[in-house]
C-alpha cells in the first residue's frame, strides 16, 4: 500500500499552508543582470527547466535563500528552488521551514493543479494567490485543529523519490546491457 492511500486531503488556503508568500526580494530585469560565471540560478517565468534561464554570479542584492517555491505571476509557472537564486520580475516566492527536496516537489504538483484557473491578464497575483485553496494532506493537531500533514507530505515525497530512483536504475541497467551487447530478451 502506498503512503498516498493513508493521507487525508482537504482544501486549505495557500496562506495556511505556507509561512510566507511575497514577491521575490532579489529580482532583476534580464538586461540588468551583471553577466559573470556563477553559481546562482536566475529563475524566470519560463515553463522550461525549473524556470532556470541562466546561471549567474553574485549581484548587488543577496540571492533569495534556497528551499522555496516560485510562482510566475503572468505565466502561472510553479517550481521548487533547492538552491539560492535570483529571479526575473513578477515572481512570487512561497516559504515554509519544512520545505525541502521531499516536500517541495509534492507541493509544486498540488499548486500546479490550481494554476489552471488563472489566465493571461488574470494572473496569479499575490491577492489572488492568497484567496486560493489547494488540496493538501492534513492531520489533526494535539489541540484538535486541522493542520497540514508535513510528515505525510515528506513521507510521500520520499516514497516518490525512491520509486523514481528504482525505475531509473532499472532503465539504466537495461540500457547498459543493450550497449554492451548483453541484451536479454
Amino acid at each position: 500500500m502506498s503512503i498516498y492511500d493513508t493521507l487525508k486531503f482537504q482544501p486549505m488556503l495557500i496562506t495556511d499552508v505556507f509561512e510566507s508568500m511575497q514577491a521575490s526580494q532579489a529580482w532583476y530585469d534580464k538586461n540588468k543582470v551583471v553577466s559573470s560565471a556563477g553559481q546562482f540560478a536566475y529563475v524566470s517565468r519560463s515553463a522550461m527547466a525549473n524556470g532556470l534561464e541562466d546561471v549567474i554570479g553574485k549581484q548587488s542584492l543577496p540571492p533569495n535563500p534556497e528551499h522555496a517555491i516560485t510562482i510566475g505571476v503572468d505565466t502561472q509557472t510553479v517550481f521548487y528552488q533547492p538552491m539560492p537564486f535570483y529571479t526575473s520580475v513578477k515572481i512570487q516566492v512561497l516559504r515554509h521551514h519544512r520545505l525541502n527536496e521531499l516536500t517541495g516537489p509534492v507541493l509544486v504538483t498540488l499548486l500546479r493543479q490550481q494554476m489552471g484557473k488563472f489566465q493571461w491578464g488574470n494572473g496569479a497575483s499575490l491577492v489572488r494567490l492568497k484567496a486560493t485553496k489547494i488540496m493538501v494532506p492534513v492531520t489533526v493537531s494535539s489541540s484538535g485543529e486541522i493542520v497540514v500533514d508535513w510528515d505525510g507530505i515528506s513521507e510521500f515525497g520520499r516514497e516518490l523519490f525512491t520509486e523514481i530512483h528504482t525505475r531509473t536504475h532499472t532503465v539504466l541497467d537495461h540500457l547498459s546491457r543493450i550497449m554492451s551487447g548483453r541484451h536479454l530478451c
